[in-house]
């Protein structure tokens, strides 16, 4: 096994990459990449927490009694956080009642509580995206408070510096649209990075006498040529989400995107989804949806892909976040445990390999009654020792440089892919290429889900992919005010 040195390395250049590269124009928005620490140094922050007076102190006990409503998003993270909750009863008296749904009716109920101001939950699961509009709106409490009160957070022990800067900073922000992220005040605390990797099934494509494909056309031939009838049942070339939402235009088909040169913006600041690039991007897309994956392909969400590959099949799994890798390594839950090899990304068509980074954050309730109370679990929840078992436990990939130093984790992210070291090698890659690349605007999300609806509806209508792309520019340049 590799060097513990060696790792926490790897995991620094990868992390530390995840920037925010809006377009040049919006240039304050950018937070630069960290340079790595010594072996035996943690990255600095940006803006490190004052330091304690000796007499200072935590009382955990202080807010025994409460009960905590959290509202979380189904994902591999609170799976690995529910087993560790009577630890903080027990540490606190206090109560953590977890609602947990799927991504869209998550966000749509936690939206009407917040909008409401009823309170009904103290801290919730979040990203960048939704908090740029929760702060604007003054939704979301502000916890640099928190965070530089000794009696509040034990900060030696807590050390924010631990927190890689980038994922540290993509929950900052000035609350000015189309700039300053990375930024003024602290929105959320990190507790899980993604970025995206093309997982293949090495056995299916020895078979077939294919290599790994390393463009998207070469992808698409692929997954054409493994769309076959084995033993009896249908092995489809390819699996990805394709729902209607943000996400599709903003994670996994985003970063094919990236790679085709296409993004919201332009260097002038204009808004450009039907651009050339992004035209034949969508177009290309859509063919590879049709030709190999199966009926209902339009409606997979991020579960439905996680879950497809895994299951045996399919041939490749296109654009999926690292954070499935867990599952897929996983006998009791993966078919393909056995089976299962990582690659980059395929390049654009100009040689370019550009990918989205994903920031899971929580975020307390401005609304709430209990919000002390509330930071408690956050900063236990945040903690060294537990985000670190998250992480063991499949909660990928680490927020903290010290995660990395493991040993269990270590052992266990070794022994990934098709040849041991091939996981870790090609998430290292991914790192260097990985980032927010879209800027902080309360109505981002808005803007993506009418981008989204574009392309399922040229996707349904067999072809107009232009004009459907060209109409939603024209709604997005009314929802950001352009």
């Amino acid at each position: 096994m590799r060097s513990k040195l060696q790792f926490l390395l790897v995991m620094i250049l990868v992390v530390s990459q995840v920037l925010v590269a809006c377009a040049p124009a919006a240039p304050a928005t950018e937070v630069p990449a960290a340079e790595a620490p010594a072996a035996n140094e943690a990255p600095a922050a940006e803006a490190p927490a004052a330091e304690a007076p000796a007499a200072a102190g935590v009382d955990w006990m202080a807010y025994q009694g409460t009960t905590l409503n959290l509202l979380l998003i189904s994902h591999p993270f609170v799976d690995s956080l529910k087993p560790l909750l009577p630890e903080f009863e027990a540490k606190t008296g206090i109560k953590v009642n977890l609602e947990v749904l799927a991504e869209q009716p998550g966000f749509e109920k936690l939206l009407s509580d917040l909008s409401s101001g009823a309170g009904s939950y103290d801290a919730f699961m979040t990203d960048p995206l939704h908090n740029w509009q929760y702060s604007t709106a003054g939704w979301v409490e502000p916890l640099d408070g928190y965070l530089s009160d000794p009696t509040k957070t034990d900060i030696e022990t807590y050390d924010q510096a631990d927190f890689m800067p980038g994922i540290w900073n993509a929950g900052r922000w000035t609350l000015e649209p189309m700039q300053g992220m990375g930024e003024g005040q602290t929105w959320a605390v990190p507790i899980n990075f993604e970025s995206y990797l093309l997982a293949y099934r090495p056995s299916i494509l020895k078979e077939k006498g294919i290599a790994v494909p390393t463009t998207y056309d070469e992808y698409y031939e692929a997954a054409k040529a493994l769309t076959f009838e084995k033993d009896g049942q249908k092995v489809y070339g390819t699996i990805t989400r394709f729902d209607k939402y943000w996400d599709l235009t903003y994670l996994t088909f985003g970063t094919m995107l990236q790679s085709y040169g296409a993004g919201l913006l332009d260097g002038d600041g204009n808004v450009v989804v039907c651009s050339p690039q992004s035209v034949a991007a969508t177009e290309l897309f859509i063919k590879t949806i049709k030709d190999t994956s199966p009926e209902g392909a339009a409606a997979f969400t991020w579960y439905e892909a996680l879950q497809g590959f895994a299951s045996g099949q399919y041939a490749m799994s296109l654009n999926e976040a690292d954070l499935f890798a867990p599952t897929y390594e996983n006998p009791s839950e993966s078919q393909i445990s056995e089976d299962v090899g990582y690659a980059l990304t395929p390049l654009g068509p100009d040689g370019q390999r550009l990918a989205g980074a994903w920031v899971w954050e929580m975020s307390i309730n401005s609304a709430s009654k209990n919000k002390d109370a509330a930071w408690l679990f956050l900063q236990w929840l945040t903690s060294k020792d537990v985000i670190t078992r998250t992480n063991i436990a499949g909660n990928m990939n680490p927020v903290r440089a010290s995660s990395w130093e493991s040993p269990e984790l270590l052992a266990i992210v070794e022994q990934w892919g098709e040849t041991p070291g091939q996981y870790i090698e090609v998430m290292k890659e991914m790192g260097t290429v990985a980032a927010i690349r879209f800027p902080p605007h309360p109505e981002l999300t808005r803007a993506l889900d009418r981008w989204a609806e574009a392309i399922q509806t040229s996707y349904f209508e067999d072809g107009n992919v232009e004009a459907n792309l060209c109409a939603a520019q024209d709604d997005i340049n009314k929802i950001l005010g352009k």
